[in-house]
């Protein structure tokens, strides 16, 4: 929180052309973000990674550093793909552990969706703009 406050007076203080091209740059960012978002079928943070996969935090920054699984940075948040955590989650990959019961599952699932960051409610969830690709594909589909 600090940080944001602190950039942000910074950007006050800034020339009006550097707002301009910050905010573009940031623009561009999301865009990119979409892009890898519909490559990708998603993509999820770390936290909502960890609990579809019943691992902490802390592993699933493990599996990105041994390239078990991909990842990204946008605007200074870090996610994986949500197409490998999904492939993870099939494998049952616990490293010994039983796997989740449906209702483990189910709860899960909740919590990771609530754990939404402002880059991706921005986007329209974790799977938005994959979700929005899809939409349009169906109703060309439709029209021919």
């Amino acid at each position: 929180m600090t940080s944001e406050l602190i950039s942000s007076t910074f950007a006050l203080r800034s020339s009006e052309h550097d707002r301009i091209a910050a905010h573009l740059d940031a623009h561009n960012r999301l865009q990119e973000m979409s892009d890898v978002m519909v490559a990708q079928k998603g993509l999820l943070n770390f936290p909502q990674a960890a609990l579809l996969l019943d691992v902490s935090v802390k592993r699933i920054s493990e599996l990105v550093r041994l390239k078990k699984l991909n990842h990204w940075e946008f605007l200074g948040r870090k996610y994986v793909s949500m197409s490998q955590v999904r492939d993870r989650y099939q494998q049952e990959l616990k490293d010994g552990r039983s796997p989740l019961s449906k209702r483990k599952q189910l709860v899960a699932s909740v919590k990771a969706a609530l754990k939404h960051d402002r880059l991706q409610i921005r986007q329209g969830g974790f799977q938005g703009p994959y979700r929005r690709k899809l939409r349009e594909e169906q109703k060309k589909k439709r029209k021919k």
